[in-house]
């Protein structure tokens, strides 16, 4: 989920519209809620002041038997009067204990109402609620919902819909009544929350038709991106879509453009180049070869032969840096597998892992002129070849390991130079012109990968690093 949330651009969006809405509603609902929880209880309190106010007129005066049974036919789920001898007041924290026993007297044999309706707590939930009020001492009651001459006494409940009240009656006895309501969720305040939800979804919608609407221009344009890394000319055309986005594409087009023309003018100029030297080396080669002087003749006519094999590969180098060749999904592990076969039908040392089937896009001609130079510079000092494809997820490896000298590691990174030559290891005499990794890197880099060389201790060790996007 996190891998997904990371890598998707639809993901994010979708994500950061969603967590901007329940941050916002969320505040917006804990405002509503405790604003209403507030209102419910004033509401609640005053209806029970009411009520009360109402009860003692009534009940003042009236003979203690019908009095009782008044006060329990006016008892609810939530509300209980009765009446003390004494002023309950001085009782301190025992009178919660009095009004948690009148809180849990049934009401089914006084009224025809089953005591479990009407929101009504059992009774270890009741017990629970009475005996964890705090006692905050009782104090003058100051509402103008109070009606009566007869003063009252409150015991608020702190933070709770909830309270108690003491009120003298005229024959010297004391009116105890308690209230206590639980909070619960209000059907209209939940009701609210589905035009939240229905926000939610339609957000999500349109986030990631938004996200999507944004996320196929920059996919189509990565795509691109990976077909010019591989030598591929592939231009964008989109239809449609933002004018960023749009602006985008016509960048991409103009420097896709811009950098093959710099190749071809490159390729060509080396191509001119190396066509062109081939003459006057012939020329200079036939009046070496009127020199009377062997000492003198030997020596130059060498020379003229080294530099015309340069030429001539040079030419080669640039002309098949022209040719466009088309890329194409291939089995790499059987190219490079065929390729140690051939070279090992000749007499050569060339032992090649087991690799499967690897399917890569590429430029299969280039590739195995690539992995045949590596191949030939390891056997031709050392004398064998190790060759290995690796894969992963992101990208292919073609390692080829020899035991041979190897080179020093000051000049590993030289020795990708165009005609740069390691001394003695590497020298004039045992063939070449110092182009073959040169091709290797220029091989590797038309595919969007690299080439890297290292000690192998002993011997050396080559990587064509390719990507599979």
């Amino acid at each position: 989920m996190t891998r997904w949330w990371r890598r998707s651009m639809v993901g994010q969006v979708v994500i950061l519209l969603l967590t901007v809405l329940i941050v916002g509603q969320g505040v917006g609902f804990l405002l509503s809620w405790s604003g209403r929880k507030e209102a419910l209880r004033v509401a609640a309190q005053s209806e029970f002041i009411s009520r009360t106010a109402s009860l003692v007129q009534v009940v003042d005066g009236m003979a203690p038997d019908l009095r009782r049974d008044v006060l329990l036919a006016s008892a609810t789920s939530h509300t209980r009067y009765w009446v003390t001898p004494d002023d309950p007041r001085g009782l301190g924290r025992t009178w919660y204990v009095d009004a948690r026993e009148y809180l849990l007297e049934p009401l089914s044999g006084i009224i025809n109402a089953d005591p479990a309706t009407d929101g009504a707590l059992d009774e270890d939930a009741q017990r629970r609620i009475v005996e964890s009020k705090t006692f905050v001492g009782w104090s003058d009651l100051d509402s103008p919902l109070w009606t009566n001459p007869t003063g009252a006494s409150v015991l608020p409940f702190e933070g709770q819909i909830g309270l108690g009240l003491a009120v003298p009656l005229a024959d010297g006895t004391w009116l105890n009544a308690i209230f206590y309501k639980r909070y619960q969720a209000d059907m209209e305040l939940l009701r609210s929350l589905l035009p939240t939800l229905v926000t939610a979804v339609l957000l999500c919608v349109v986030g990631a038709l938004s996200a999507r609407w944004i996320a196929n221009p920059l996919r189509l344009l990565t795509e691109a991106a990976g077909a010019v890394g591989r030598g591929e000319p592939k231009e964008v055309h989109l239809e449609r879509g933002p004018r960023d986005i749009l602006e985008l594409q016509d960048a991409f087009n103009r420097m896709q453009e811009r950098l093959h023309r710099f190749v071809e003018d490159r390729t060509l100029m080396l191509a001119a180049l190396g066509h062109d030297l081939r003459t006057p080396m012939t020329a200079l080669r036939l009046r070496a070869e009127m020199l009377e002087d062997p000492a003198l003749r030997e020596p130059i006519i060498a020379t003229l032969d080294e530099m015309t094999r340069m030429a001539e590969t040079t030419l080669s180098f640039a002309k098949n840096e022209a040719t466009a060749e088309q890329t194409r999904l291939v089995d790499l592990g059987a190219l490079v597998e065929s390729l140690c076969d051939d070279l090992a039908m000749l007499g050569h040392d060339v032992t090649c892992s087991d690799t499967g089937t690897i399917t890569l896009r590429c430029r299969p001609d280039a590739l195995r002129r690539a992995v045949r130079n590596l191949l030939e510079n390891a056997l031709r000092y050392a004398g064998h070849a190790r060759v290995t494809v690796r894969e992963s997820d992101r990208q292919v490896e073609i390692v080829v390991e020899d035991s041979g000298p190897g080179i020093p590691a000051d000049q590993l990174a030289r020795v990708f130079e165009p005609f740069y030559r390691v001394e003695q290891s590497r020298s004039a005499a045992t063939g070449g012109v110092g182009l073959g990794l040169a091709i290797v890197r220029a091989v590797a880099r038309q595919h969007g990968g690299e080439v890297t060389l290292r000690p192998n201790a002993p011997g050396l060790s080559a990587c064509i690093v390719l990507p599979r996007d």
